[in-house]
């Protein structure tokens, strides 16, 4: 039987606008709270400070979200290496947020101002989608690792995010928000919602609830999340009825105000089941939001 963690949440209500282009991301530099040194790094010419980290004196900073997060990241490399490779645990509030394995090979445009017998590896990145709220992050190499970064934060306050379609589902309902219509997979009691993805990424789960005449006010459902089949999560989840959402297809049924939480995907190919762990509703409505440019992400 899969074990059980159960979150509970009280959400937000956001809406998602998405333009038909993608322009190129801004980024503002930021300097992390924690690290063990700083070291001056030359790249083409110019001098740049960057902020060494190991599993000792990790790399943290404390960020509010929404909002996105770029590292750059320098594996250090003996002068002898032609190539080298670091794993790398990301921390969430003390809690383990997912796991990124970097691989690289000397840069020949860079090199250290004051380290002999090491040089500089061409920049790996991670990102990192920060959900609403205040929160800490820490980044620790394994195995003896060492590495140097750079930390940037989106000049915009959320990532650019698009629809993400499930692989399976009960049905389709259509919702109407102004003059915008929202497409929504619904998960049933005999019907979970499949979700097929390649990370790393991060997902936006939005979810609501249709209500009937019978149901009150106050709502609280649960919603099952698993991924590849290991332990499922159990998202508890309150709401109550949406003032500007109705749905397109039926008079009687009223959609609950929207409410979402993220998943952070680790790399390669995953499968995510979402099911009705509890409501009173007929059913729970999904839809899925992941970053424009990780869409690209190969298995």
């Amino acid at each position: 039987m899969r074990s059980r963690i159960i979150l509970s949440l009280l959400i937000a209500v956001t809406v998602v606008g998405l333009s038909s282009s993608a322009p190129a991301a801004q980024w503002h530099s930021m300097d992390p709270a924690t690290y063990a040194s700083t070291i001056r790094v030359s790249v083409d010419e110019k001098e740049l400070t960057y902020y060494r980290f190991d599993d000792e004196k990790p790399l943290g900073f404390s960020i509010e979200g929404p909002t996105r997060m770029k590292i750059l990241v320098r594996l250090r490399l003996p002068m002898s290496a032609e190539s080298g490779s670091c794993a790398f645990d990301v921390y969430r509030d003390g809690e383990p947020a997912r796991a990124e394995t970097l691989s690289s090979y000397p840069s020949e445009r860079a090199f250290y101002i004051s380290l002999e017998d090491f040089r500089p590896a061409v920049i790996r990145r991670i990102y990192i989608d920060v959900p609403t709220g205040v929160h800490s992050y820490e980044i620790r190499p394994r195995a003896r690792c060492k590495a140097e970064a750079r930390v940037f934060r989106s000049a915009d306050d959320s990532p650019s995010r698009v629809s993400f379609a499930p692989t399976e589902y009960a049905s389709v309902e259509t919702f109407y928000y102004r003059d915008k219509e929202l497409v929504y997979y619904m998960a049933g009691p005999e019907q979970e919602v499949v979700l097929d993805v390649i990370g790393p990424t991060s997902i936006k789960v939005n979810s609501r609830v249709l209500y009937d005449e019978t149901m009150a006010r106050r709502q609280t459902y649960v919603v099952g999340v698993a991924r590849d089949g290991e332990s499922e999560m159990l998202y508890k989840i309150e709401t109550e009825p949406s003032e500007t959402v109705v749905c397109a297809d039926s008079d009687h049924l009223v959609p609950s105000a929207l409410r979402h939480f993220m998943l952070e995907v680790p790399g390669g190919e995953h499968r995510y089941v979402f099911r009705v762990a509890d409501t009173l509703a007929s059913g729970i409505a999904f839809n899925f939001y992941i970053p424009r440019g990780d869409l690209l992400n190969e298995p």
